[in-house]
């Protein structure tokens, strides 16, 4: 009897592997049959070109098929990457003046076609700027149609906006009293892609949060491209200051660093450009147990620009005989002078690759007049423009951006008692456009935002 049941029970144990098989079986003929599908796209902050998004997709894909996705109006563009994971990206090329349609489509490596899927693109970013006014200086944003929007209170004044790399959030050091500052934060929820072309517009603010408050010396902010925010206190009483990075505009962790002036966070989230008195050195954000050592460059030098998208860097070195030279540090190889003289370098900007570099000098003297040199990687001059009657604002930099091939930044005329006045110059041409908007500090905000399917 035992026998029997023992063998009936085998009987079903083997009958129920075969079922469990069979459904095992039928489940990978129907996925090996079911075509591939869109799975995610998001903005990439990060890249060579103009603008990026990463696409995602649940099968390996020919990438051939997908780079027939059109693109309207139609830019220059190309794909890479390989398997589920591809990124398209916007050559630096015609500046893009409006969102773009991109009909995504292609077949995975068993030539199954995806069903088509239409996104709605604008990679544009948005213009902060510092508004003075009769209660305080206030950071607004330009909207789509020209309008300006407070993103924050009114502060006495502020002296710092950091954008977020990934364009959701943006941060600024406030002064409300002689000693007295804050780092305020304000999370920007993006709407630069969408499935349909209305969900596309202007951002939403999130919550305004108060970073730190209180009796400081200074405030220094840094943000990276992943996300990052790095905050540098100095306080009044010795061994006061503090250093700590909010990490994609969520984690707090304290970085147990000395530092003789300001830290600049790498573009790519990966370390971070430390002054020191000898020079400056490059460490990595994390700590690992036998790395190499750090990275120095010695001598007087600040660093005035990041090329974001090849890893580039523009230095100004201060020389004993008060001459000054810019530098374009290319990873794995000593700087390289692209300029040197007397004037002052009051600013300094290049594009994602590090091929173009721009430079505002000022040259000494009662006229102390701006003016402007486009140069190339190897430091040859391509165009030296003045600024004529106008000369950057104090504390004004040059931001560019690579999607409309524009420098972002604050003039005023001499001797002028009003507020400074927000301007473009051009990339290319650098002609200057100075907007009716009055400003004390002018920054982008990149676009951001992602798109997710259904499952």
């Amino acid at each position: 009897m035992t026998g029997r049941f023992a063998q009936s029970k085998g009987r079903w144990l083997a009958a129920s592997l075969t079922l469990l098989a069979g459904v095992a079986l039928l489940q990978q003929q129907l996925l090996a049959r079911r075509p591939p599908r869109l799975l995610a796209v998001a903005v990439q902050p990060l890249r060579s070109g103009a603008a990026a998004l990463d696409v995602t997709f649940s099968r390996p894909m020919d990438r051939a098929t997908v780079a027939e996705s059109p693109l309207e109006p139609e830019s220059p563009h190309r794909w890479l990457g390989r398997q589920t994971r591809m990124r398209l990206l916007l050559k630096s090329g015609d500046p893009v003046s409006g969102p773009l349609r991109l009909d995504l489509r292609g077949r995975d490596l068993r030539r199954l076609p995806m069903k088509p899927q239409s996104l709605w693109w604008d990679p544009r970013p948005f213009l902060l700027a510092v508004a003075p006014g009769d209660d305080g200086e206030r950071l607004l944003m330009r909207e789509r149609d020209g309008r300006w929007r407070a993103l924050m209170p009114a502060q006495q004044r502020i002296l710092q906006v950091e954008p977020l790399g990934d364009g959701s959030g943006v941060a600024v050091v406030g002064d409300d009293a002689e000693t007295t500052q804050q780092v305020l934060f304000r999370r920007i929820d993006q709407r630069s892609l969408s499935a349909v072309p209305s969900g596309l517009g202007d951002p939403d603010l999130g919550p305004l949060q108060t970073l730190e408050s209180g009796s400081l010396l200074f405030a220094h902010l840094s943000a990276n491209q992943r996300g990052d925010l790095l905050i540098q206190l100095g306080g009044f009483e010795p061994g006061s200051d503090r250093i700590w990075i909010l990490e994609q505009g969520s984690e707090r962790r304290r970085l147990a660093l000395e530092a003789s002036g300001a830290l600049r966070l790498l573009p790519d989230g990966t370390g971070l450009v430390l002054p020191s008195f000898d020079g400056l050195a490059l460490l990595p954000l994390e700590s690992k147990q036998g790395a190499a050592p750090a990275q120095t460059l010695p001598g007087s030098r600040e660093v005035k620009a990041f090329c974001s998208g090849s890893g580039r860097a523009v230095l100004v070195r201060h020389w004993p005989d008060y001459r000054r030279s810019v530098e374009l540090v290319i990873p794995g190889r000593p700087p390289r002078q692209v300029w040197i003289g007397e004037a002052g370098v009051m600013a300094a900007a290049c594009d994602n690759g590090g091929e173009r570099l721009w430079l505002v000098l000022r040259e000494a003297g009662q006229q102390a007049r701006d003016r402007v040199l486009l140069l190339d990687a190897e430091g040859s001059i391509l165009l030296n423009r003045s600024l004529d009657n106008w000369r950057l604002s104090s504390g004004a930099e040059l931001d560019f951006d690579p999607v409309s091939d524009q420098l972002l930044t604050v003039v005023r005329r001499p001797g002028d008692d009003d507020a400074g006045r927000v301007a473009l110059i051009s990339g290319r041409t650098l002609d200057l456009t100075v907007l009716d908007q009055p400003g004390v500090l002018a920054r982008w905000l990149p676009a951001g935002g992602a798109w997710t399917g259904r499952s």
